[in-house]
């Protein structure tokens, strides 16, 4: 699923297709965590507090 800010319309897309629409926009960094269960859910929460305070703009892509 893919949201953007101008369309929060939610499209089904395939994990390749969803990666190489990633690398098209030119993002600076992409990091995958995965999976993400209960023993190292507290590290993704301070990763995404990291990005938070330093008011960088970004995507948080949540596939289940």
């Amino acid at each position: 699923m893919l949201f953007t800010k101008k369309n929060n319309k939610v499209i089904k897309i395939a994990k390749n297709d969803l990666i190489k629409s990633i690398k098209d926009t030119g993002a600076i960094a992409i990091h995958f965590m995965e999976p993400v269960d209960n023993s190292n859910v507290r590290i993704a929460k301070q990763e995404l507090d990291k990005l938070v305070r330093s008011k960088k703009d970004f995507t948080l892509i949540i596939i289940e």
